[in-house]
């Protein structure tokens, strides 16, 4: 009788625990990491080491923290864009300059990584390769026949295909007003806004195209409620230093003959006039903008009365939009809230300064036009919060902030 063999116990061996990486970390270790770092821009650094890194670094709760920490957003530069088009220079880039630190070494690194001096723009194609827009990063530029959106960060330039017109015609970007709009949270969609004004109708063309779909839309509709006239853009200024100007999920234009703006919403894409604050007219330096958490702000420079003084410290005022106030054909008053009202003393520059204008405001960086009486006018960016001169700089043509959010 052969004996019954034991059978052996087969015992599982516990299973070895995943080793632990860049992805698997908590949320709130990844931000507890990243904000132990020198500086905001170590950070921004930091964040491209992953797709989960990048999640948490953009988080609005993440985003609030970073704010109380360090200066952000961060300012690389201006692209200038010459004036006009007929006799034509590229555009050309003014790097924020530097101080030493630990933090300007990182945007010094970031720029040279980057593609800044415009390469791919000019080997793309030949032609006038004109700067329409600069928003969230991303430069828009158009010739007589194309449009691109170029990122300096990573190089990549995306074509803009055209909307064909009535006979196959190709489509012609002059006699129009070109815009970046926001395209959800996706930080490489974009939206391309044309305002065809030039042409014979009544109402003014919109177009729009959606990076997603790669394709445009043609709005219609009846009025300055929904598109306006070609009457009414042809009030729109156009001056040399007169772009777009962007807050949020609206975008805004200067009237040159009221003392209102054109409002644009770009969630219903439709229009609406703005009335300005009180005591700020067309002839005033201003500019709307966003703060450095995002907030809708007019930023006003005006010299006090008597004027026969000839050293004066300008004032610079802070209005706030008022949140939920929808009703943009209000008066000032009611849609403007004055937030303070302070000598503008910047650091390291003269206390007598004689502002021409408010070029733009992005992410709480405002830039100031000073007057020199030349073609080359003198720059000054600092930050609203804290008055700190971010970049002192001379250019001929119309700058634009290029900040990292």
């Amino acid at each position: 009788m052969m004996k019954n063999k034991k059978k052996r116990k087969i015992t599982s061996t516990a299973s070895s625990p995943l080793p632990t990486t860049i992805d698997s970390l908590p949320d709130d270790v990844v931000a507890d990491i990243l904000l132990r770092l020198p500086s905001a821009a170590a950070i921004c650094r930091a964040v491209f080491a992953s797709e989960h890194w990048i999640r948490v670094a953009t988080s609005s709760t993440f985003l609030r923290r970073l704010r109380d920490i360090h200066d952000y957003p961060l300012l690389l530069g201006h692209f200038v864009a010459p004036y006009g088009h007929r006799f034509f220079t590229p555009a050309h880039f003014h790097p924020a300059p530097l101080r030493s630190s630990e933090s300007d070494g990182v945007l010094a690194a970031m720029v040279r990584r980057g593609d800044f001096f415009l390469t791919r723009i000019q080997v793309e194609g030949s032609g006038e390769h004109v700067l329409e827009d600069c928003r969230g990063g991303l430069l828009l530029f158009s010739d007589t026949r194309t449009l691109r959106v170029f990122d300096p960060m990573t190089h990549r330039v995306s074509i803009v295909d055209q909307l064909r017109r009535r006979g196959g015609r190709a489509a012609d970007h002059r006699g129009r007003t070109l815009c970046l709009l926001p395209n959800g949270d996706d930080a490489g969609a974009f939206r391309v806004m044309s305002l065809q004004h030039g042409n014979g109708k009544k109402l003014a063309r919109l177009e729009v195209y959606n990076s997603c779909t790669r394709a445009w839309r043609v709005l219609s509709g009846a009025g300055t409620d929904k598109i306006p006239t070609r009457s009414h853009m042809a009030q729109i200024y156009r001056g040399h230093y007169s772009p777009a100007m962007h807050a949020g999920d609206r975008t805004y234009w200067k009237y040159a003959v009221a003392d209102s703006l054109l409002s644009l919403d770009t969630k219903t894409m439709t229009f609406s006039d703005m009335r300005l604050p009180p005591g700020v007219t067309r002839r005033s330096a201003y500019a709307v903008g966003e703060t450095e958490d995002g907030t809708c702000c007019l930023v006003h420079v005006f010299k006090q009365v008597p004027l026969i003084l000839e050293r004066q410290v300008p004032l610079m005022q802070v209005w706030r939009f008022k949140l939920g106030d929808d009703d943009h054909k209000g008066n000032g008053a009611q849609m403007w809230e004055l937030e303070r009202q302070v000598p503008l003393i910047l650091d390291s520059v003269s206390a007598y300064l004689s502002v021409d204008q408010v070029r733009a405001i992005v992410g709480g960086i405002v830039l100031l036009c000073v007057d020199n009486w030349s073609s080359y006018q003198h720059h000054i960016a600092f930050r609203l919060k804290s008055l700190k001169v971010e970049a002192d700089f001379t250019c001929r043509g119309l700058a634009r902030p290029f900040v990292i959010k």
